[in-house]
């Protein structure tokens, strides 16, 4: 029964057995407090959390230090790894405007503010030319995952400037489940024998990706971007053949839709995001389990 009076609930269980019965169990009663200043809010969220983190860098941390310590200053990170003919993987995730892009990629004011896809570039391309016992090839793609569609970011076709998005073709993905491969059908692959020429198809893809102004970012990237290296290396006078993939991964930005206040293309774009990001958190709790 309710009793408005006293804000008192209570709550009988019953169970099914031939016929009605009452249960055994106790009464389960609820006291509720009346509030009687109409300016106060009761709130019973959790204020405390706990995560783990490998580290954690302040605001005066540089791109450097953020590079030596995510992809390369340890064996098992992925930068060494990937030269044994492991594959890895590098992803930034986090709010819109959080600075993933900036991460990622880098700023384009000053040399010192490279990002991770730029140094990691420049560390394979160093280690090739000091490396004599083997040799080296290293090839780039490039794909833009928008509305739970995929694209190639360095198809010449974005150049053309009267072609509209839904005119180029989509990246599709193909799962050799017995052979436990994936392959992107449309999605091309680019060879690259010195830094600069790296950084050109990073440049060019970059250009291609779709990006918008948000009430919480001027320029929010709303696709999440794939930025893979492929390397293939052979020592000298050996038949055998390593290959080995570094994806780098700028994710788009998680938004709050009732916060931004988002609407039209905006809007759509950020329920695909979430959800996609969803998906993502949903992997990594399975994964960690």
């Amino acid at each position: 029964k309710y009793n408005i009076d006293d804000l008192t609930y209570h709550h009988h269980q019953q169970q099914h057995q031939g016929q009605r019965q009452q249960s055994k169990r106790p009464k389960i009663t609820f006291e509720c407090t009346r509030n009687t200043q109409q300016d106060e809010v009761i709130c019973n969220r959790k204020e405390f959390y706990n995560f783990q983190f490998d580290a954690i860098f302040d605001t005066k941390v540089g791109q450097d230090q953020v590079f030596n310590d995510v992809a390369k200053s340890i064996e098992f990170f992925p930068l060494p790894r990937v030269l044994l003919g492991y594959n890895g993987t590098i992803f930034a995730y986090g709010q819109t405007g959080s600075g993933k892009t900036y991460t990622i990629t880098g700023g384009a004011e000053k040399y010192s503010e490279r990002g991770i896809i730029p140094r990691c570039l420049a560390y394979l391309f160093d280690h090739f030319e000091k490396d004599l016992s083997s040799e080296y090839t290293l090839k780039i793609s490039y794909m833009e995952i928008y509305n739970e569609i995929g694209y190639d970011l360095l198809d010449s076709r974005h150049n053309n400037m009267t072609s509209k998005l839904e005119d180029l073709p989509r990246v599709t993905l193909f799962e050799h489940t017995e052979a436990g491969t994936v392959h992107l059908k449309n999605l091309s692959i680019h060879s690259a024998s010195t830094t600069d020429e790296a950084l050109n198809l990073l440049f060019m893809g970059d250009t291609n990706r779709i990006i918008a102004e948000t009430p919480m970012n001027e320029a929010s990237t709303r696709s999440h971007c794939i930025f893979t290296i492929h390397i293939t290396s052979r020592p000298h006078g050996s038949s055998v053949i390593r290959r080995s993939k570094l994806h780098l991964v700028d994710l788009a930005g998680s938004e709050r839709v009732y916060k931004c206040g988002l609407d039209g293309t905006l809007l759509t774009e950020a329920k695909y995001i979430n959800l996609s990001l969803h998906y993502l958190e949903q992997v990594s709790l399975l994964h960690y389990d």
